[in-house]
């Protein structure tokens, strides 16, 4: 499935160089952490990361997602719309990963 990423550098966070926002699609179902069901549909996500020259890591369990659209199934135009949708809540999710991930 297609996944819209974009990378911002960032000098103040620990252990990370730069935020990984994204837009994805996920099929959904059973959450074995949560305990729950995760819905299928489009997200919004932004987690620390720390980019290589070819690779890029991150902690697991670090940053937020939003769901932005739950559908049914993949769409190329509900991708698009998703994307537009995410422009709403992308700064919220930033300041919230930034807060927790800031160097004393």
């Amino acid at each position: 499935m297609e996944r819209h990423k974009e990378y911002i550098e960032h000098n103040d966070l620990k252990d990370s160089t730069h935020l990984e926002v994204s837009v994805y699609y996920t099929k959904g179902g059973p959450n074995y952490f949560s305990r729950g069901v995760t819905p299928r549909g489009y997200y919004l996500s932004v987690k620390p990361v720390t980019l290589g020259e070819s690779t890029v890591s991150y902690t697991m369990f670090s940053g937020y997602s939003h769901l932005l659209l739950e559908t049914k199934r993949f769409s190329a135009k509900q991708f698009a719309q998703a994307i537009e949708i995410s422009k709403e809540h992308k700064e919220r999710l930033i300041s919230a990963v930034i807060a927790e991930n800031k160097v004393a």
